[in-house]
């Protein structure tokens, strides 16, 4: 797709890879990026499910009116460990924490903590990614999105987004699952099949650097409890779900060979 195309929204959006193509992360992502420089709004994988992202206003309150989000129910920023060093105001062990587990241990992470003076102005929609003197910033580890994280930065563009999905309607793991009115919303979709967490049905884990807790359960969270805790003394509550042997109940594996 062209950066001058995104023009118009009653057409249906671009899907690639095409037919016949595998998945290429430089060459996906690089397309994906164009449209947002367009002003453009896209649906991406990420390790917690399908993601709708956007870099300009008006692509922005497109994802936001689909999404059907109510006033004061803000986005986040989808971006790498380098924008999150770029725009909290944190001490350097708080940094530490979030390096550790992003760019050594490729776990997705989401994080909230206060902003550095001057961070408002260079956010597209102020009001939409802010709260209180905070901001929330997903860092995603996949392929896909450390690559289209690296285009961002290198071109200084931000990117706002949240999950592909009508608010309260649960996260996508596969695009036939997202509903139409959010897919109708998008100029790309960079389908790459079902995505990797999809076992457990929820969006990422959310953590409060600056109180050191945690916000929302989610995705891989018992992995990275242990690791807050075990790493850097953090005192977390228990994942009512699932545990660090799997989900609380007897007789998760199914055996079809007796033999084994």
């Amino acid at each position: 797709m062209e950066p001058d195309s995104v023009t118009s929204h009653s057409r249906k959006p671009l899907i690639i890879p095409l037919p016949g193509e595998l998945p290429d992360v430089k060459r996906d992502a690089a397309k994906a990026f164009a449209v947002l420089q367009a002003g453009g709004v896209i649906i991406t994988p990420t390790d917690v499910g399908y993601g709708m992202m956007a870099a300009s206003v008006e692509g922005i309150e497109r994802a936001f009116t689909a999404k059907n989000r109510k006033v004061g129910h803000s986005l986040g920023i989808i971006g790498t460990y380098a924008l999150h060093k770029k725009l909290h105001n944190l001490p350097p062990e708080k940094y530490n924490v979030t390096r550790t587990l992003s760019e050594e241990m490729g776990i997705t992470i989401a994080v909230v903590a206060k902003m550095k003076e001057g961070t408002k102005e260079l956010l597209p929609s102020v009001e939409k990614v802010t709260k209180n003197g905070t901001l929330g910033i997903a860092i995603s580890e996949g392929p896909f999105q450390r690559e289209l994280g690296r285009l961002n930065d290198e071109n200084g563009q931000i990117m706002i987004g949240s999950s592909a999905n009508l608010t309260g309607q649960g996260q996508k793991f596969q695009i036939k699952d997202i509903e139409p009115e959010v897919i109708e919303a998008a100029d790309l979709i960079v389908d790459y099949g079902r995505q990797k967490w999809h076992l457990y049905g929820r969006a990422g884990t959310t953590i409060d650097l600056d109180n050191e807790r945690v916000l929302r359960i989610g995705v891989n969270y018992e992995v990275i409890r242990e690791k807050l805790i075990d790493w850097f003394g953090w005192s977390l509550p228990e994942d009512p779900e699932f545990s660090k042997e799997g989900l609380k109940r007897v007789g998760v594996s199914i055996k079809l060979d007796p033999d084994i």
